[in-house]
């Protein structure tokens, strides 16, 4: 191979080198004492609730300058509570989430693209009873680069805090409401995260 050619490649590959360092890993839920929030809200004829949970841990790939990023969210399903017990039972049931069999609830982006200051369209994958289906959100994610501030604020490291909103049909998850509950839950809930990452 001649000179030229083989400096080329060099150069091409220390670029790739560069460009890949500039991405920082984040970790959510571990070793944070800020809370980690997960809300599933439903708003039906007769009642409305939200179930809540800050068990939810996770990561994030976030490249500050060239404001690209991945990641995955992954929600402790036993752990969410909607404030009545029996409901909170029947929501862990065979019928409702089965948390027994489907531990987890899953939010993994798949594309991620800069539409604004600090907002992002995402592509992923939301799974939930083992069913797993595309879906598009809005995702805020303001990023601070560790300081004095963020250290007061319990952080080590840089960090990352994200924030979405997103619906989804409780049938596209084998969850049958008319039978179960009608007029009780909503067909269509919202998901909403608001979940901090560390690089430390």
């Amino acid at each position: 191979m001649r000179l030229a050619p083989l400096c080329t490649l060099l150069a091409l590959a220390l670029g790739a080198h560069a460009a890949l360092a500039q991405s920082k890993p984040f970790k959510i839920g571990a070793g944070s004492q800020t809370q980690q929030l997960a809300q599933m809200e439903s708003s039906a004829d007769f009642e409305t609730f939200t179930g809540r949970t800050d068990k939810v841990t996770g990561a994030i790939q976030f490249d500050p300058q060239a404001h690209k990023g991945s990641g995955k969210i992954v929600v402790d399903a036993a752990s969410i509570d909607t404030g009545i017990s029996l409901r909170n039972e029947h929501m862990r049931s065979p019928a409702w989430l089965d948390t027994a069999q489907y531990k987890t609830i899953t939010f993994e982006t798949l594309n991620v693209r800069k539409t604004g200051t600090d907002t992002y369209k995402v592509y992923g994958n939301f799974t939930m009873k083992g069913v797993t289906k595309k879906i598009t959100t809005t995702v805020t994610l303001k990023y601070r680069q560790e300081s004095e501030a963020t250290r007061k604020a319990g952080f080590k490291g840089d960090v990352v805090q994200v924030r979405t909103s997103f619906e989804i049909k409780l049938a596209d998850y084998l969850i049958d409401v008319a039978r179960l509950a009608h007029g009780k839950v909503s067909d269509t809930v919202t998901i909403s995260l608001a979940v901090y990452g560390q690089t430390g």
